[in-house]
Formats: structure tokens, sequence, C-alpha cells
């Protein structure tokens, strides 16, 4: 097979009414590259039969239905097509005519021309929202700041959520995905083995028939598929690194504080040593071992990730003294339960500034 030929999967649920149109346009947009392409339809038993629909469909072109029957969700359809397609470039896309098959020649294009993914991005330059209600506006926004706070590695693509894209099968080659609800693209882009992402803008038209299937089970889906990711990605072993580091850190913290204290220094400047001995003790453990993977040598950027490291931890300490004053003074929490619940946020606070900005890869 050429490797500029693709396969253009499509998981569909009661779209009958939009698959003949859908085809249609995908016919018209891929003939203009002149190679061979085929369209794997991979339908969850739809009881408006879109699965019968669609295999009658063809415009000369090679239409594969793929009926799962006791099966059912987006990002495992999607899988279930890949697995099944014949080209190494594969397109996935949605059926409500919500992602134009227009861009699908500029998304392969990029693809053949060295991008390991091409995403049709919501949010690139000349792109446009058309049939996004305020309401998913909020969620999809909610969603996407819980990615990137879970995982760095999407922190410079626009749009790692978006449902319409292109790769090479190689990228996923030896990931492990397992993938729930609909988000495919993030499972790809965090488990994936890829150097290049492009990104092209487009408008997100309305939906044309059918209704939508958001609704409060995908946020619960969505939910359950990033602490998966989570968990998977090793992310999860990193979190638990730094809070041993923290326990070290406090340790220490203790340590000195006895032991100057003891040795006749006032104790406020026991604690002031022993608060930077914690901190130090911190930054040298997370820079050899929690962010190994990101630390780039030479002594410029020792000195700016100690900055940082220090301005996140002094934002952490306001934090834990606001959160046990609120909760003490104004809802009368115990105040041991207030310190503990101040120095969870601390931790959560503490841990992702240092994920996002005092180990960047480049400071």
């Amino acid at each position: 097979m050429p490797n500029s030929s693709a396969s253009i999967v499509i998981p569909t649920y009661n779209e009958r009414e939009n698959v003949p149109e859908l085809l249609e346009r995908i016919h018209r947009s891929m003939g203009s590259l002149g190679d061979p392409f085929e369209i794997v339809i991979v339908d969850d038993d739809s009881p408006d039969e879109t699965w019968k629909v669609a295999s009658q469909q063809s415009n000369g072109d090679p239409v594969r239905v793929i009926r799962r029957q006791g099966e059912r969700g987006l990002a495992t359809a999607v899988l279930t097509g890949i697995q099944a397609a014949n080209y190494d470039l594969v397109v996935v896309m949605d059926a409500d005519l919500q992602h134009p098959p227009e861009k699908i020649p500029e998304l392969v294009s990029l693809v053949q021309n060295g991008a390991d993914i091409a995403i049709g991005s919501r949010f690139a330059e000349q792109s446009a929202l058309e049939g996004f209600s305020f309401s998913r506006q909020l969620l999809s926004k909610g969603a996407d700041l819980l990615a990137r706070t879970l995982f760095r590695v999407i922190r410079s693509i626009k749009d790692p959520e978006s449902g319409f894209f292109a790769f090479k099968k190689s990228v996923i080659a030896d990931a492990n995905l397992s993938p729930v609800g609909y988000k495919i693209l993030l499972e790809i882009l965090v488990q994936g083995d890829y150097k290049t992402v492009s990104e092209v803008g487009y408008t997100f038209d309305k939906r044309g028939s059918g209704v939508s299937k958001l609704g409060a089970k995908n946020a619960v889906d969505y939910l359950h598929h990033t602490s998966s990711l989570f968990l998977r990605s090793g992310e999860f072993h990193r979190f638990w690194k730094f809070v041993a580091v923290g326990a070290v850190g406090i340790i220490l913290n203790l340590t000195v504080l006895y032991a100057f204290t003891e040795l006749g220094v006032y104790y406020l400047l026991s604690g002031v040593i022993a608060i930077e001995a914690g901190l130090l003790s911190n930054f040298i453990l997370n820079r050899s071992w929690t962010f190994r993977d990101r630390v780039t040598s030479g002594l410029r950027y020792t000195l700016t990730a100690l900055y940082r490291d220090h301005a996140v931890r002094f934002v952490g300490i306001v934090l834990n003294l606001l959160t046990l004053w609120l909760l003490t003074s104004l809802f009368g929490l115990y105040y041991l339960t207030s310190q503990l619940i101040g120095i969870g946020v601390a931790v959560l606070w503490n841990y992702s500034g240092n994920h996002w900005w005092t180990w960047a890869p480049t400071l």
C-alpha cells in the first residue's frame, strides 16, 4: 500500500441521516489528492440502522462497515477502526458533519510531509466555533484545564481533545491504549510515540441531523479516563515521588530545628534555617529523582529552577495558612483538621507549580 494513502475511520451511533452527505463530501475532498483511500465506519449497532445505510453508500469508494454488537463507546470504536485500517496513515473524524471533510486533504498532507500527528483544531488560527453552546464551551474549558494540569506533554497543543485528526499508525504501535469515553486523541498524545504535532484551524460546524451524545455520562467517563490515564502514564508515580520527597523534607526540617535549638540558637532563627534546609533537600531530591527526565545541565538552569521552586513553595505556605485560617475562623473546623486540609492544598499547589513551571525543559 502506498504511504500517501489514507484510511478514514468514522465511529457512528444513530447517524443515518448524516452519513450520505458525509460520504459524498469525503469523496469530493479526497478525489483532489488522486491517491487511493478507504472509509472505515464503525457502528455501535445503531437502533436507526446507520450501519445498513452506510453499507449502501459507496460512490465507487471502498467503504467498509463494522457493526459492533454488545459493545459501545466512541474511543473503543475508533480503536476498532484503526486495527481494521489497511493504510498506515489514519484520519479520525465524527459523522455528525461538525468536522468538515474538506479539511481532510490538509491533515493528510501535513502527515505526508513530516508530522506524526495532524490535528484539526477548534482553537488554532482561522478556527471558529459555530456548533458550540456556552455550556459546552464551559465544559470543554474545564476538561482542557484538567488534562493540561495532569499531562504536561500536551501543554503546547491548542486542542489536545479534538475528535478530528490524522496520524501515522506507528505512533501507537507500542502504546498501551485503554481509553474510556470519547477522548481518544488525548489517549494517543499521552501514550503515543511521536515527535512532531501540527495543527490546522477549522470551523466547528453545527450538527447536521440527530442529537448530540454529550451528557452527564460523558463527563463521568472523562473523569474516569483522565484518572486511568494518569495512573498508566507514569505521572501518578511522579506525584508520589514528589510526596515522598516532601516527607523527607519535613523530617529534615524537624531534625535541623531540634539540633540548632538545642545548641543554643534562638528557636525562630533555627526555624528559618530548618525551613531552608527542607526546601534545599526537596529541590535536590526532586532534581535528581522526581523530575530527573526534565533536568537540563548548567548553572543558569539550576539557579533559575531553585528560584522558581522557592517561589512556588512560598505561595504554597501562604495557601496553607490561608486555608487554616478560613476553615478554622470562618467555618469553625477543628484547627488540626484545617491544617491537614491546608497541607493537602499546599501539596497539590507545589506539585502543580513544579510540574508546570519549576522543571520546565528549557528555562
